[in-house]
């Protein structure tokens, strides 16, 4: 038998084997949609009929536990007749797009996993397309609107070891680009995602690295550009049944840019405008022993290197501290630590450098009653700090906390409070007071089940023109009842608030929702949400009310749906005299088919 023979047939034998693998799927999906809308007082209608078809297929090379791969192409075309009666317009869609995935040992320790996808969306100029790249192009008035092309790309990487013996290692790494074109226009947005974490156990040490990175790029009308960089490296010790050691450092950097045309008309006026940029570095290194000599005494010496680089202010520090730890009695503690070493702050140009040292000590109590359990804890500290030109200021610190919980069958309750002063005659970012209230509650009786939670704070920080002042107001609930084995009735509500001398933001949102399986093959799904955003300080004013109804029915491989939408926004900018104003209502019915063989 000849080479060549030969290697014939080894491939027939591997054949039966490969194609007991292989599956190909797909789907088939039409839908048609109509809509009005009314939009600055004007009345109009849109109406689109979807196609989207769908082919994917996936196997194995010789064995599933060596590699298994999938592919899939999918094509959607829509075309769209939006406007009034007496003035139409035609838009048209397609869209072609496939993805293919590869995993290597998918059932093994070290497994790896590839995925790359790709699509290309084509657009008639007039095509009310919702793409955010493609919006941040700035079309001159009187210009005709050119046809628009959207390439959308990603690829992702993730691999994870953990054989034993070896270092545990993760690592994940996604890039994606979404590059839109139309006649002497373009915009490009690019984003990046790589994180990789190894550690190494033994006995009686650990070793950890962790590493991130994220970008985000936009380039259009104007660009947003976002950078983090994340990096540290932790090691941990056990050197004696009652001793231990630790180390970490890093290093984490940001980076945010914000440009807008300098030929794009300002319509808000002398409202707040961001920052173009700004920049933040943060260096550290942390150094610990402790010891405990037993169950009710543990010592700890710590030294700290960090320093902070900001666009407008920089601080640093290099300390050492002592900790120490006393257990009087079951629930109740005694602790008391000191602290010496240098600190340095830079605000606008201005160097401070000080020596300092500082004393703190406390106690706390913890116990618990039957249902009740609570805890509270006090710390106070002096402390010195001496300039490099001989100048002598005082610091002064406390802070105090407590917090009650009460637990029964059906409920629980928490609530806590928090205090906290500090002053600083030398170093101004050493000036601060803090207070927080904070409660929850957790309820489920039967088939009702309901939380809420709720927090205030109130942070000054700061001296003279360091001075900042924020209270801030939290809260969520959100109660659900299970009305039949198959039927919910949910709904949510929440809201934020956030005061500072220069503005005040709110936002406030409640929603209901409604699911229910009314039959084996039929289901109802309805929600409705109302937000309301309002800030000074920009002007801005919103209010939205959104909602869906949406019934769906299933027969063997065929899917069945209507659905209905409403959208009612009232967005007041800053320096707009007249809001804008949108209320739209939506109907879409959709057939799905779906398929799914073994060859």
């Amino acid at each position: 038998m000849t080479q060549k023979t030969f290697s014939f047939a080894c491939a027939l034998a591997l054949i039966p084997g490969m194609a007991s693998a292989q599956t190909i799927s797909g789907s088939v999906a039409l839908s048609l949609a109509r809509g009005t809308y009314l939009s600055d007082q004007q009345t109009s209608s849109n109406s689109s009929f979807w196609q989207e078809y769908r082919l994917g297929y996936s196997s194995s090379l010789f064995d599933p536990r060596l590699v298994k791969y999938n592919g899939e192409v999918a094509y959607r075309a829509n075309s769209l007749q939006v406007g009034s009666v007496t003035f139409p317009q035609q838009g048209r869609q397609k869209d072609l797009g496939y993805k293919f995935g590869v995993a290597l040992f998918p059932a093994r320790p070290f497994a790896l996993s590839v995925q790359a996808s790709r699509d290309t969306l084509g657009e008639s100029g007039d095509y009310a397309s919702s793409n955010g790249v493609r919006g941040g192009i700035a079309i001159p008035a009187g210009q005709p609107m050119p046809d628009f092309q959207t390439r959308n790309s990603e690829f992702l990487v993730g691999w994870h070891l953990g054989v034993a013996g070896l270092p545990k290692v993760d690592l994940g790494y996604r890039k994606g680009q979404s590059l839109v074109m139309g006649g002497p226009y373009q915009a490009n947005q690019r984003d990046l995602d790589l994180h990789l974490s190894a550690s190494q156990d033994t006995a009686h040490t650990k070793h950890t690295v962790r590493f991130q990175k994220t970008s985000n790029d936009n380039d259009f009308a104007g660009a947003f550009n976002q950078r983090l960089t994340d990096l540290d490296y932790e090691f941990a010790a056990s050197m004696t049944t009652r001793g231990r050691a630790s180390v970490r450092v890093g290093r984490r950097t940001s980076f945010s840019l914000f440009d807008r045309p300098i030929t794009t008309a300002d319509v808000t006026g002398a409202a707040y405008q961001p920052p173009t940029r700004g920049q933040f570095a943060s260096t550290y290194a942390v150094s610990t022993i402790g010891y405990e000599p037993s169950s009710r005494v543990a010592v700890e010496l710590t030294a700290n290197l960090d320093r902070l680089d900001a666009t407008q202010a920089r601080t640093d520090a290099k300390l050492a501290s002592m900790t120490f730890r006393y257990d009087v009695f079951r629930g109740f503690s005694f602790h008391a630590a000191g602290t010496a070493g240098d600190r340095g702050q830079v605000i606008d140009q201005t160097v401070v450098k000080a020596f300092t040292r500082s004393g703190q000590a406390g106690a706390s109590y913890h116990k618990r009653i039957g249902w009740f359990d609570g805890g509270v804890r006090y710390n106070s500290g002096l402390g010195a700090s001496t300039t490099v030109d001989g100048r002598v200021g005082a610091s002064k610190t406390w802070s105090g906390d407590a917090n009650l919980s009460a637990s029964s069958r059906w409920v629980t309750l928490a609530g806590g409070y928090d205090r906290a002063a500090s002053t600083d005659t030398v170093l101004a970012y050493g000036n601060l007071k803090l207070e927080r209230w904070r409660s929850s509650v957790q309820s489920q009786a039967g088939r009702l089940v309901f939380n809420g939670s709720y927090e205030q704070s109130l942070v000054d920080r700061g001296v003279t023109t360091t001075y900042s002042r924020t209270r801030q107001q939290m809260f969520t609930g959100t109660v659900s009842l299970r009305v039949k084995r198959d039927a919910t009735v949910s709904a949510n509500a929440g809201g934020f608030k956030s005061e500072m001398p220069q503005s005040r933001d709110r936002t406030v949102f409640a929603g209901v929702a409604v699911e229910s399986q009314l039959t084996r093959s039929l289901r109802l799904r309805t929600w409705s949400r109302l937000g309301q955003t309002t800030a000074t300080q920009t002007g801005l004013n919103q209010r939205s009310v959104t909602g869906l109804a949406q019934v769906e029915y299933g027969r063997r491989m065929f899917t069945f749906s209507a659905e209905y939408r409403y959208t009612d926004q009232v967005l007041a900018p800053g320096g707009l005299p007249v809001p804008i104003q949108f209320r739209g209502h939506q109907v879409v019915l959709r057939v799905t088919r779906k398929f799914g063989v073994r060859v």
